[in-house]
């Protein structure tokens, strides 16, 4: 299950990619469109730009674009900001467990977590789309 944040996260990285070459989009038209408070998906957006995953500017015309191709962008990386996709973490029996060590539930519970955590992987932004896009680059700018 995605957290609220890790979901606004990939609406916003997913808008971007659509509109990708028509300029930076500002937050405040973003959280608009996409019914998010604009408060929290400010913040949302300024982690994944810390994270490397968009780049922004001020001003007229400024806002927020994609900092690497759509095809580049695995969802994993949008999400893991956001919340734990790992095996990392406490132990399910509230113990200390590695794979040396193992609790009861260690080794089936790394199973299902890099079952889970495989698609999110392997699944780009682009494919989540159905298509890819060109480049982070604008080819019309505002």
């Amino acid at each position: 299950m995605l957290s609220r944040t890790g979901m606004y996260a990939l609406q916003a990285v997913l808008l971007l990619a659509q509109r990708n070459g028509h300029g930076p989009l500002p937050a405040a038209s973003m959280a608009e469109e996409l019914g998010i408070p604009s408060n929290y998906l400010a913040k949302t957006l300024h982690r994944l730009r810390q994270e490397g995953l968009l780049t922004s500017s001020r001003g007229a015309g400024g806002g927020f674009r994609l900092a690497l191709p759509a095809t580049a962008i695995p969802v994993a990386r949008v999400l893991a900001p956001f919340q734990e996709l790992g095996t990392q973490g406490r132990c399910l029996l509230g113990g200390a467990c590695d794979p040396r060590n193992p609790c009861a539930a260690h080794t089936r519970w790394t199973a299902l977590t890099a079952a889970r955590l495989g698609p999110l992987t392997h699944t780009t932004v682009a494919d989540l789309l159905g298509r890819t896009p060109d480049s982070t680059t604008d080819r019309n700018p505002r």
